[in-house]
């Protein structure tokens, strides 16, 4: 869809200021690093945050709720080519309420696009503070979702371009991990939806603040550029200290007992939604180690009469063992794992009204088993790629359909993979 024309006064200023920034940064810095020498070190960041929103209510019969109403979430990967250069690619998505002007919600409005993006850097402190600018462009698609109000017109989805410009600091803790903090734009940002039978376009111009990780990945032997470059990167593999870690995955869950209130006429998909896994724990010795595991996926219930009734989110807080046999000289370590917790459930999104499909899950909590396994493969001496299959098991919740009591099963067998990085 066609961009609005209009932009406000203040949007005006505020994109004026961080062009001359950049432009008065990139003079600078492009003086600074005159004959500089250029490599390539690579890395992901994932950072999470909220988005603000600066013109929520500019369009004329919706507004967004301001600040987002669920974390900015960003995923991306990237280089640096020098002191002062790098470039990355990435995607981002966050979600909110959208309402109706001077009313109530309507329902969901997110948006998910990829961008690319330069990054002009400035290292100081003995480059372990690492000061950088952002400018770039990117493409999104806006979506509706999650109806609340089952009678006011509106809902599609619309895509649109949009530019980037931010700032942010990276703090070196490692010689490959960098704690970072960044602000950044998203400018001229209109995706459309259908408001009334007619195309609207949506403001989605918005500043997010977010902090993650920026993870680098050295060849082994070589000497580090940067904060550590006195240091030569040690070989890929595990070790037998004790050592704490994070992880973080995203994969499926495959429901076990879709059928589970099948007499009252009620059924689960077999697959989930987007599922999004992690935790933090230790290894304790070469063996053995322990942690603190958080998993969250969405089901859809439906009925054989009425199709989609409602969206049901779960999710679930686990104390889990850890087995692991490392081999080929600990660069390969498969391992088991086993324990329980706490399975949390509750009714998300109808997609229908409830008058008419009589459904009502309120949140229920249940305790419930996990056994599993999978392996890591260290492609850094403290970052290993993991992948996970995980039984949750005993895990039900009690709703009512049509009036009548019914048990819902939501078991399920994940299937997750992601990073495990350590920090010692």
């Amino acid at each position: 869809m066609a961009a609005s024309s209009s932009r406000r006064p203040g949007q005006k200023r505020l994109a004026a200021v961080l062009v001359c920034a950049a432009i008065a940064s990139l003079a600078a810095v492009t003086d600074a690093c005159a004959g500089e020498k250029f490599f390539t070190r690579p890395y992901l960041r994932l950072g999470l945050g909220r988005n603000f929103y600066f013109n929520s209510s500019d369009s004329p019969n919706v507004e967004l709720q301001n600040p987002s109403g669920q974390p900015f979430a960003e995923f991306l990967l990237g280089a640096d080519l020098s002191k002062y250069w790098g470039l990355e690619f990435g995607f981002d998505y966050v979600k909110t309420d959208i309402l109706q002007a001077g009313g109530g919600k309507l329902g969901d409005f997110s948006t998910l696009s990829g961008f690319l993006q330069a990054r002009v850097r400035y290292p100081l402190k003995n480059e372990k503070f690492v000061p950088y600018l952002l400018f770039g462009a990117g493409y999104g698609i806006g979506d509706f979702s999650g109806r609340k109000n089952f009678t006011y017109p509106i809902g599609g989805r619309g895509w649109s371009g949009y530019g980037i410009l931010g700032a942010g600091l990276d703090y070196f803790i490692y010689r490959n991990i960098a704690i970072s903090t960044e602000l950044k734009s998203q400018l001229w940002y209109r995706p459309a939806l259908m408001v009334n039978g007619v195309s609207e376009d949506i403001n989605a111009d918005g500043m997010a603040l977010t902090s993650g990780l920026r993870v680098f990945f050295d060849k082994p032997g070589t000497k580090v550029p940067g904060a550590y470059h006195d240091e030569v990167v040690p070989p890929s593999h595990d070790s037998d200290k004790f050592r704490t870690y994070v992880n973080v995955r995203a994969g499926k869950g495959v429901y076990t007992g879709t059928n589970a209130a099948s007499a009252q006429g009620l059924t689960l998909d077999s697959v989930s939604g987007p599922m999004i896994s992690g935790g933090f724990g230790a290894n304790f010795s070469r063996y053995w180690g322990a942690e603190l595991a958080f998993e969250y996926a969405r089901a859809q219930v439906r009925s054989p009469t009425l199709g989609k009734i409602t969206g049901y989110p779960a999710w679930t807080i686990l104390g889990l063992a850890r087995m692991r046999y490392p081999i080929d000289e600990g660069k390969f370590v498969p391992y088991l794992v086993l324990g329980g917790g706490l399975g949390m459930s509750e009714e998300g999104d109808d997609d229908i009204p409830q008058t008419q499909s009589g459904f009502n899950g309120s949140r229920h909590t249940s305790f419930v088993g996990a056994a599993g396994g999978g392996f890591d493969y260290f492609v850094q001496d403290d970052v290993a790629l993991t992948f996970e299959v995980r039984d949750t098991f005993g895990f039900s919740t009690d709703v009512t359909f049509m009036g009548m009591p019914a048990t819902l099963d939501l078991g399920y067998v994940s299937f997750t993979g992601g990073l495990r990085i350590f920090f010692n």
